[in-house]
């Protein structure tokens, strides 16, 4: 039966392999991944400087600075219609240790989040801004999440991607370890059967068609000053032999104006209205009343 009698679900495969491909930068800062091959001795050093929650204590270490991310994940069935998600994000840090976290797509999402000193505020995109302590690891987090993009590109292509070590170089009057990263010559085959219960089992049979990027290191703190990485591949999702899909990921984030950047200043916000506690309240005001005495059985 042709699966043009069902548009409905055609649209819905490309927006759940669309979404998984979303999701990738939250597993990327949650550490959801799955067992993979041993890399070269270049790529661990790429792997290394993406992981999202070390690229982003090394990027406070840094100072003043502003870093740059776009990136844009797309998917669709082959011969249909592709759906795709845009996110760029801007982040201020200064040299106290404060920073400012924008994120924006082109969903009509995003987020604002900024840490003064020992208090985090929070708004969603339209919303308004809240204000309260900041308490560990939640600050680091929410780092981690804002600098994932270029870890995400490359946690899911990255068994189908060749690094080459190009040297070291100089970036903005700072040393920096070049990286360049293409198609590999000689990837895993694809897997040719899906287990229905392996949500990311569909990773496994991607087949990379174009795989481009540059990865600088600054030698002095580890943290990647410019990471950019473009790929084009086909996969399967669903069951059995699966669906043929098709998707890309382009993915640019840079640090600049190291030492230059604004400080950061205390922003306008409100504060977290304390929760109601409605049940601890009743029972410490009951809680010095006698109970009733227990009825025997029978009697109404």
């Amino acid at each position: 039966m042709s699966a043009n009698l069902f548009p409905n679900r055609r649209i819905a495969t490309a927006r759940a392999a669309l979404l998984a491909a979303a999701l990738a930068s939250a597993c990327a800062a949650g550490g959801c991944r799955q067992k993979r091959g041993v890399l070269t001795l270049p790529g661990a050093a790429v792997d290394g400087a993406l992981q999202s929650l070390r690229f982003a204590e090394g990027y406070r270490k840094l100072g003043r600075s502003h870093l740059r991310s776009t990136v844009h994940f797309a998917a669709g069935l082959d011969g249909g219609a592709t759906d795709d998600v845009t996110t760029e994000s801007d982040i201020w840090m200064d040299d106290q240790g404060n920073w400012r976290l924008v994120d924006l797509n082109d969903k009509d999402g995003g987020r604002e989040v900024v840490l003064h000193g020992h208090e985090l505020a929070i708004a969603l995109r339209y919303g308004r801004m809240i204000r309260r302590t900041a308490e560990d690891p939640e600050p680091v987090r929410l780092l981690a999440q804002g600098v994932g993009g270029p870890f995400a590109a490359w946690d899911l292509l990255r068994d189908v991607t060749t690094v080459d070590d190009f040297g070291t170089d100089v970036r903005d009057g700072r040393k920096v370890h070049v990286y360049k990263l293409t198609k590999s010559s000689s990837p895993p085959p694809p897997a040719t059967t899906l287990d229905a219960s392996d949500r990311q089992a569909w990773r496994r049979t991607i087949d990379a068609q174009r795989i481009e990027g540059t990865v600088l290191i600054d030698e002095h703190t580890g943290v990647p000053l410019l990471a950019e990485l473009h790929g084009r591949y086909t996969m399967r999702r669903g069951e059995g032999q699966g669906t043929p899909m098709h998707g890309a990921v382009d993915a640019r984030t840079s640090i600049e104006e190291i030492g230059t950047s604004p400080a950061i200043a205390e922003p306008e916000a409100e504060d977290l209205a304390p929760r109601q506690r409605t049940v601890p309240d009743e029972r410490a005001l009951l809680g010095g009343l006698p109970r009733a005495p227990a009825r025997p059985r029978g009697v109404p």
